[in-house]
């Protein structure tokens, strides 16, 4: 995928599309509660991308649809086919992935105010505890709205699945940390690079 303004359009355009058929299949369907998770995703994306052309953030492609098929694995998936519910392994996948593509997200983000290069330590240290974060803070976010909402399935059913869950936030933060140690530690990031 090349880093262009056209590309960032084109799958922010076609995120939203999908989104919205979820939302309406959701409808079908009559699982009207999980509606307000997809919408707002669907408004942090807008907002983003809104900021994203204002300010001249710079967001790899990659990265991009990447964290884009996480969200929509998430509503898809974990929502509308309700394997929330009915897999204990799609949640921990889901963990490691959307720790990988989360955790290459806030690193682009975070590496337009570095100097650069930096090394590749650096780069895998840096996303790797990015993503231990990020997971961190999902884990409390679930913790809390099961307190909030008090579901008749609670997300955090157990101690076991939040160790599962922070095991597959490490695990996907480890990757990504790689993967952006070999891939993005080099390159030149900044807003007007597109």
């Amino acid at each position: 995928m090349t880093n262009s303004k056209a590309t960032m359009l084109i799958l922010t355009l076609l995120f939203l599309v999908l989104e919205l058929a979820i939302t309406i299949a959701l409808v079908i369907k009559g699982n009207t509660k999980f509606i307000p998770n997809v919408a707002g995703l669907a408004a942090l994306w807008i907002a983003y991308t809104l900021a994203e052309l204002r300010y001249g953030f710079y967001m790899n492609n990659y990265v991009r649809a990447v964290a884009m098929v996480v969200s929509l694995s998430d509503n898809f998936c974990g929502y509308y086919l309700n394997y929330y519910l009915t897999s204990f392994v799609f949640d921990k996948i889901q963990h490691a992935f959307g720790t990988y593509a989360f955790s290459l997200f806030a690193y682009i983000l975070i590496a337009e105010l570095l100097p650069r290069p930096v090394s590749r330590l650096f780069t895998f240290i840096l996303i790797f505890t990015l993503g231990i974060a990020i997971g961190a803070i999902y884990e409390i976010g679930e913790f809390v709205g099961d307190q909030i909402s008090k579901p008749d399935l609670p997300s955090q059913p157990s101690l076991l699945d939040t160790d599962l869950d922070l095991i597959g936030d490490m695990i996907g933060a480890a990757i990504a940390g790689l993967h952006g140690a070999f891939h993005f530690s080099e390159l030149k990031i900044t807003g007007n690079s597109r």
